[in-house]
């Protein structure tokens, strides 16, 4: 599951690059700095992001967190990451295109000043009462210059996910795999739906059979989202 994260304007500047182009320079995400009120407040632990840099994997830099506006590729050397004793520092050479050249005006102006970066965990802890999040290693899929930079609802749903998984004792990322194609209304494999099935099971503690492979996912979606109401 891709989670989301913003930091605010003050660490976004913008500098003129050689040539025609422009060049943003900030931080699109800071170390040890407790993030808004989740429903749980989080933390990155410096070396975050050591993993995810080294494997070289390609990061895009985007605006707004849509692929349709790619303002930057590490493939490319457009954009540049590195992690600091702030966090992770990112240098975008922006294209010269329409939206490009867009973006720089509105930077300069301050009308847009954020940054947010998209991710997957790969390994966290949990305070006891889950009201506490380390990030420990995560896998960074992308980072955006952001206008109106905002959690999105999967993040509300994180804490209650990990909690389902220890209660239910199952993997957390296999439960978040298939909670996640459940509600992107995908098909369900049936490795998916036991999944599901069986963490409705072990969290109400039923007596009876569990549910047939014929039950509506409607149903299971309805159980899931209670569940997920009645643990955060």
């Amino acid at each position: 599951m891709i989670e989301y994260r913003r930091i605010d304007g003050d660490e976004v500047e913008m500098r003129a690059a050689e040539g025609d182009g422009m060049t943003l320079t900030g931080y699109a995400a800071r170390f040890n700095s407790r993030s808004e009120d989740m429903g749980f407040r989080e933390t990155i632990e410096p070396g975050a992001f050591a993993k995810t840099l080294k494997a070289r994997n390609e990061v895009k830099a985007l605006i707004n967190h849509n692929s349709d506006y790619v303002i930057g590729s590490t493939r490319a050397g457009t954009l540049v990451l590195n992690e600091d004793d702030k966090g992770l520092a990112d240098h975008i050479s922006l294209p010269d295109t329409s939206f490009g050249r867009d973006l720089s005006v509105s930077v300069a102006r301050r009308d847009i000043s954020a940054q947010s970066f998209g991710f997957s965990v790969v390994r966290d802890e949990w305070s006891k009462d889950y009201s506490q999040r380390r990030l420990i290693e995560v896998r960074l899929h992308e980072v955006s210059i952001v206008a109106m930079p905002a959690y999105t609802a999967t993040s509300a749903n994180v804490r209650a996910l990990a909690r389902l998984a220890y209660r239910t004792q199952m993997d957390v990322d296999v439960l978040t795999e298939a909670v996640s194609a459940l509600e992107s209304g995908a098909e369900l494999t049936e490795e998916q739906f036991t999944v599901l099935q069986e963490s409705i099971d072990r969290s109400r503690a039923k007596t009876d059979e569990p549910a047939a492979p014929t039950t509506p996912l409607s149903l299971l979606q309805k159980q899931i989202d209670l569940m997920g109401k009645e643990i955060i």
